[in-house]
């Protein structure tokens, strides 16, 4: 019953494996998703937001730089011999462009490494083109920005030396770049600000395709779930109920009752085990009929030898010891008593058969079992001049207690032996098959043979003898059937009359 229980076990842990397996899908998933979608907001907000701030930065000073170079310009036109008011506001202006001026190239410089970490870090495709072609524009700005601040100080220079129709002049070229610079750093940060936001709406919406992902799968798992655990249980609930089913049939004396399954049913083992139930049950009261039935067989077979000793007991008893009819009447007697003790020694050893049925199975070796069993009727053996051929390379060995397959092969040679035709030699062919891992032995001899056909319902019954011209109990057949039944086997004969016979014993 353990490797039953085993076998639910398992096709249990089977089942809540692949559910936990699905949970663990599902999961999974989930998790990847949040983590992809806290990748892209982590870029966002460690990479994008970074970059922004810079260049917002960058476009402010750069703004507030053009603001201080237009004022040292103004400031350099009102210079006049002691109007410090304006040599004062061209000095604070020429130093606040100087100032801004190193301030832009410091942040372009930064913005650029920000850049090169950023690559580094992302593992997004998507991310790392834009980076790649955010670093070519601010290296272009950084470019442009040193030419601009070129000009823009040579100029300062000019206003300085008083050159002012000079400085006015190279102003205007100045200006043109400072506006060119100024649309260039624009264009960058709205670009990337563009491409900001578009990343943002693709997180949203993978975190919206992620939930209806998570949904879906959820729904989908529920559904696996019930129609698992929905065949689960019939699977189960259907062999219950053919079990009860059986039961009752069984219970109304119906003991062919059985039930068939399909072999890989997780209810099989159980269903398996009523079905050997059933069989057992089939088996006690077809062994309690013949049990009755060799009862009332040996009760008949008893009943002549015990009337005829009484008779005989009477006749001595009124006759003379020294007349003539004495010794034949005590003959007959003797005779009587023989064949009581026969017929007693028989029924004793039916009964330890019988005993003996459920004793330990342990590996045989076929030929052995036989060579003591033909040992043991050595004489009988020799007498009848019998030739016995084996063949076990088939299957030389098998799990069956000894003494009932020592029983059934001194049955079958004693019966070859009993009945051989004395017109031939006798020859007895034994040998092994293995079928399906069931074990059958074969039995064959040449001897006087008997309508198997006629006969089959015969031959099995105790105290019947189709030859009577030789001794014997008649339950040698009907032993070996005992056996045979108990262990769930199986008896083909064939026969014809002076044909031999053979027999199919199927052990196990």
């Amino acid at each position: 019953m353990t490797r039953k229980t085993n076998r639910i076990k398992e096709v249990i842990l089977k089942r809540s494996t692949f559910i936990i397996f699905l949970i663990l899908i599902l999961g999974a998933f989930g998790l990847l998703r949040i983590v992809t979608t806290h990748k892209d907001i982590d870029d966002v907000a460690n990479i994008d937001l970074p970059i922004i701030e810079v260049l917002t930065q960058i476009e402010t000073y750069q703004l507030e730089q053009a603001i201080a170079f237009e004022r040292a310009i103004r400031y350099a036109e009102e210079i006049e011999p002691g109007n410090d008011i304006a040599l004062q506001g061209f000095a604070e202006a020429d130093s606040t462009f100087r100032y801004l001026a190193e301030l832009v190239d410091i942040l372009l410089l930064d913005a650029e490494q920000s850049v090169i970490d950023a690559l580094k870090q992302t593992n997004q495709e998507a991310q790392r083109i834009k980076l790649k072609g955010l670093l070519l524009s601010i290296q272009k700005l950084e470019s442009d920005h040193t030419s601009y601040e070129a000009h823009a100080l040579e100029v300062v220079d000019l206003l300085e030396e008083g050159k002012l129709e000079e400085a006015v002049f190279a102003s205007e070229r100045v200006e043109s770049e400072e506006d060119q610079f100024n649309k260039q750093v624009e264009g960058v940060l709205m670009r990337h600000e563009m491409f900001t936001e578009a990343l943002v709406k693709i997180v949203e919406q993978e975190e919206v395709l992620s939930m209806k992902w998570i949904v879906t799968l959820t729904l989908l798992f529920i559904i696996l779930s019930l129609l698992a655990v929905y065949t689960f249980s019939y699977k189960i609930w259907r062999p219950l109920e053919d079990i009860r089913s059986g039961a009752e049939k069984i219970g109304r004396g119906n003991l062919d009752a059985r039930i068939k399954l399909s072999s890989n049913s997780i209810t099989s083992d159980i269903v398996e085990s009523f079905n050997e139930m059933a069989d057992r049950l089939s088996y006690s009261q077809k062994e309690i009929d013949q049990f009755i039935h060799f009862s009332y067989s040996t009760a008949d077979d008893l009943k002549a030898p015990i009337t005829n000793l009484g008779s005989l007991l009477d006749m001595l008893g009124k006759d003379n010891m020294n007349s003539s009819n004495f010794k034949a009447i005590l003959n007959n007697a003797r005779k009587t008593n023989q064949q009581l003790q026969k017929t007693v020694t028989s029924l004793v050893e039916v009964n330890k058969v019988r005993e003996e049925l459920a004793s330990d199975s342990e590996r045989l070796d076929i030929d052995e079992v036989l060579k003591e069993v033909v040992a043991s009727n050595i004489t009988k053996v020799k007498n009848a001049n019998a030739a016995i051929k084996k063949d076990f390379s088939e299957c030389s060995e098998i799990d069956y207690p000894k003494s009932q397959l020592k029983m059934i092969f001194k049955h079958l040679l004693t019966n070859s032996l009993a009945y051989r035709d004395p017109e031939k030699a006798l020859q007895i062919r034994v040998k092994s098959k293995s079928v399906n891992r069931h074990t059958t032995i074969i039995f064959k001899d040449n001897g006087l043979g008997f309508d198997s056909i006629k006969h089959r319902d015969e031959i099995f019954r105790p105290y019947i003898r189709l030859h009577s011209h030789v001794d014997g109990s008649g339950l040698g057949l009907y032993v070996i059937q005992m056996i045979i039944d108990y262990h769930r086997g199986g008896i083909r004969v064939e026969s014809e009359p002076k044909k031999g016979a053979t027999f199919a014993l199927r052990l196990n």
